[in-house]
């Protein structure tokens, strides 16, 4: 019996120190910044913004710039700068669209918001066969080449954005007016694919903006020598209150 109460004492004397030991941990809980809606958000905000700088494109140039900035306390981005480097213009529209974006959620250390660094890779990579050539009003092309059409021309091209574009009612709220310019890639069968903006407005329009062209049905494709091409096509939407 004597033997019995000694093992109890010390197993409830092992457990005390157990409980103390619990006690003296110290958990320190940080939360990074966050892009509102997640990584996904992001990337989606990445792709619908980067414009491939044209003569990057000729070259033939592809990359990932690594982008650092901090993420203040309110949100706001600050002190952006290029950790990794491929070259100037790749550099300049990495920073470009990193400044455009909006407010992130901030993080937190043990409950409290704080300034914190926060780094990401944009990346820069050509579509295979994919011709380096903006097609806009005034371009120059080669006399080879017919442009992309939307069908029915531009005038079915103006009705379509007559009837598709919708005010944002924040843009509204705010009396926010002005012209996104978007370009996408109008591929050998037609379709447009690599929606993104190349002149913002703010966050509002330029969501608007990438919504509409979605919607734009298959243009007739580009031809050059008398073969279909992939080619770059730039508009201009127009919003006025």
């Amino acid at each position: 019996m004597n033997m019995t109460k000694k093992l109890m004492t010390l197993l409830l004397a092992m457990l005390a120190c157990m409980t103390v030991s619990a006690q003296d941990i110290v958990i320190d809980e940080t939360c990074p910044p966050q892009f509102p809606g997640g990584d996904a958000a992001l990337i989606n905000f990445l792709n619908a913004n980067i414009v491939y700088p044209q003569q990057a494109a000729q070259d033939k140039v592809e990359g990932k710039v690594v982008v650092q900035f901090t993420v203040k306390k309110t949100g706001k981005i600050d002190n952006v700068k290029v950790l990794r480097s491929v070259r100037k213009d790749l550099d300049d529209e990495a920073v470009r669209v990193v400044k455009m974006m909006p407010d992130f959620i901030p993080a937190k250390q043990d409950g409290e918001l704080t300034d914190m660094p926060y780094t990401i890779p944009v990346s820069f990579k050509l579509f295979d066969e994919m011709e380096p050539l903006m097609v806009s009003e005034g371009s120059d092309v080669p006399d080879d080449f017919e442009p992309p059409m939307f069908p029915g021309g531009e005038r079915a091209l103006m009705e379509f954005l007559k009837d598709n574009v919708k005010y944002p009612p924040m843009a509204a709220k705010r009396k926010t007016q002005g012209r996104v310019v978007m370009t996408f890639v109008v591929d050998k069968t037609g379709k447009v694919t690599e929606i993104k903006v190349a002149k913002s407005v703010d966050i509002y329009l330029d969501t608007e903006a990438i919504r509409v062209c979605k919607l734009l049905p298959d243009f007739i494709p580009a031809r050059q020598n008398g073969e279909p091409v992939s080619v770059w096509f730039t508009l201009p939407i127009t919003f006025r209150l």
